[in-house]
């Protein structure tokens, strides 16, 4: 009678981490998307083209090194960690309220020319500088640092 008990609870285990494993799959895959936050006080300076009628400036949540900038219709990821511009399209972002959200572009083929790279802190700001070689197109994107209210200023 002992076996009988134990295979349904064997089973009904099993069961349970196979569950468990397939959900942890799922959740791992998610992950690899990135959500994009809209910085509001950034400061964009585009030499070498006219200015954009329309432009933004989003950070990627986990990696603050990486930037999503709008410049019209195009989008560009600007990597600074890696040092690398991918160009992605709207249609791979997607809309969650002010926040966007998208595939990992550096998992795809799609990197453009770049160089004369430069990131630095300003105090105030973080800047990144890059050259898109193929536009002859120089991008000053500026990103406020959060101010750190624990500090007291005096």
């Amino acid at each position: 009678m002992t076996l009988r008990l134990k295979a349904p609870i064997c089973m009904a285990s099993v069961i349970f981490v196979l569950a468990s494993l397939s959900m942890g799959l799922s959740v791992r895959a998610a992950s690899k998307d990135i959500i994009w936050k809209p910085i509001e006080r950034a400061i964009l300076q585009v030499t070498g083209r006219k200015p954009p009628k329309t432009w933004s400036v989003l950070q990627d949540e986990k990696k603050k090194a990486r930037v999503l900038v709008q410049l019209d219709d195009r989008y560009l990821v600007l990597d600074a960690k890696t040092k690398q511009v991918f160009e992605i399209s709207a249609s791979q972002l997607q809309s969650h309220g002010k926040d966007f959200q998208s595939a990992d572009p550096s998992t795809s083929e799609r990197a453009l020319p770049s160089a004369d790279w430069d990131m630095r802190d300003l105090g105030p700001a973080e800047r990144i500088e890059v050259r898109l070689l193929t536009d002859n197109v120089m991008l000053d994107v500026q990103l406020p640092h959060p101010l750190d209210l624990r500090v007291p200023l005096h």
